[in-house]
């Protein structure tokens, strides 16, 4: 049976033995390819589906999921549920009603489907092509491919919730080595969208040599506390890494600095974080979160102020509240908190304006891993490439630093947002920021 019909199926068996349940279920297919030397490497066809179920006995939850789509596999599924749930505290919680939510218009392009990997190909060969006119200084291109991808959600409960979502996309991601005085630099970029036809060649193969090309030609930088400017392109990076500080389960269990500061002031005036999940621009937008709660505009940081926590259905029936719509939940997993788009409101600076308000600074455009930062504590810890400018001009690529500094100590020294996003389709909007004051070490 195919995955609509399983959730039916597993549906009306739970119906019968259960007095309350809810149910996922996902599909995921992609297709894409890689090309290396103008030719074909390799072309892969994947694709993932199960269903997975959470019971109620005697209020004590229970979770199991399957892969396998046959009646007998399905039953088994169940049973494994209501097995766990010997073992589980009581979690009183109450699940939604079906609602009549409204459609996001501009998730799912179903002429993505019809573009073929003959297409993709010679897409990816004029990209590779202009990547080699963009300079001389390019030497290889180690990585070119496109993918086109797709998936669906089911969620349904025993009150009747029986919703669904599909969303597509399309990508083309090259990568391109850079050579100067026997120093090696690899830019990369990738293109996400929805459209087609705003996919340009040229434009992609111009993004990844710029960015290989600024980073050549590294000097070292005096170590100490420095102001720094992190792009569009890792300012979004730095929200996500700690984004889970203010999840109301992690401050629950005391895993939050912010703990103490509901409601208080964490960062200047002008900074104003939400989970936004309506725009019809961003992938991660959606009307019903993972549990069938439907989703809403959650102001998490206003004018500074952490003034609105995100909320599951467990952690909302801890506060005494409602759940804001942010339960996060894959089929072969169990209920978690997230962000139904991270935005962080531009301001009002230009990126040369933002440059120039110190005499000297940093500008990171490239981050190295993320194993020293702890959301935990706040504490980061992360390698880094960048341009170092004076008086708003740059001066040379620097390499090989590491930035330090805590999380909450970044957002009490924010000075001021650029105006402008990352073009990269994403759930994460954020502007470049300038900081006053990081420590950096060689």
């Amino acid at each position: 049976m195919d995955i609509q019909e399983a959730v039916l199926h597993l549906k009306e068996i739970a119906s019968k033995k259960v007095e309350q349940f809810d149910i996922i279920a996902g599909r995921s297919l992609s297709e894409g390819l890689s090309l290396f030397q103008s030719k074909v490497q390799n072309t892969e066809i994947s694709e993932s589906v199960g269903l997975g179920i959470r019971v109620f006995k005697n209020g004590s939850p229970g979770y199991a999921h399957t892969e396998r789509l046959t009646p007998a596999a399905i039953s088994q599924t169940l049973e494994d549920a209501l097995a766990h749930t010997a073992f589980t505290e009581a979690l009183p919680i109450d699940l939604p009603s079906p609602e009549t939510l409204t459609d996001i218009d501009g998730l799912y392009n179903p002429e993505l489907g019809k573009i073929s990997l003959s297409e993709m190909t010679s897409f990816c060969l004029d990209v590779e092509a202009s990547v080699f006119k963009a300079s001389s200084e390019i030497e290889n291109v180690p990585y070119l491919g496109a993918d086109r991808s797709e998936s669906a959600i089911w969620i349904a409960n025993h009150k009747g919730v029986f919703y669904e979502r599909h969303r597509n996309s399309i990508s083309v991601g090259v990568g391109s080595v850079a050579s100067r005085d026997g120093i090696k630099k690899v830019g990369i970029y990738s293109k996400s969208g929805m459209d087609w036809s705003q996919f340009d060649p040229s434009f992609i193969a111009s993004q990844s040599v710029e960015r290989a090309l600024e980073l050549l030609s590294p000097s070292p930088i005096q170590k100490g506390n420095h102001p720094v400017v992190f792009s569009n392109r890792v300012s979004g990076s730095i929200i996500s890494m700690f984004s889970s500080s203010f999840y109301a389960d992690t401050i629950q269990k005391g895993q939050s600095r912010l703990q103490d500061l509901y409601h208080e002031k964490i960062a200047p005036d002008f900074f104003n974080l939400s989970s936004d999940p309506w725009r019809t621009d961003l992938p991660g937008s959606c009307t019903f979160d993972g549990e069938g709660v439907s989703t809403q505009k959650i102001d998490v940081v206003q004018s500074g102020v952490f003034c609105n926590k995100l909320y599951n259905l467990e952690s909302a029936y801890r506060d005494g509240v409602l759940s804001t719509g942010n339960a996060s939940r894959s089929y072969n997993g169990k209920v978690e908190t997230s962000f139904k788009n991270i935005v962080v409101a531009p301001g009002i600076q230009t990126n040369e304006e933002l440059l120039k308000m110190f005499p000297k600074c940093l500008y990171v455009v490239k981050l190295e891993g993320s194993s020293g930062c702890s959301a935990v504590s706040g504490e980061m810890s992360i390698g880094a490439q960048g341009i170092w400018f004076e008086n708003g001009k740059p001066v040379h690529a620097v390499e090989g630093i590491t930035l330090s500094i805590n999380f909450f100590d970044l957002l009490k020294r924010l000075v001021a947002l650029g105006n402008t996003y990352n073009d990269s389709f994403s759930s994460v909007k954020v502007p470049a920021f300038a900081v006053s004051e990081v420590a950096i070490s060689n």
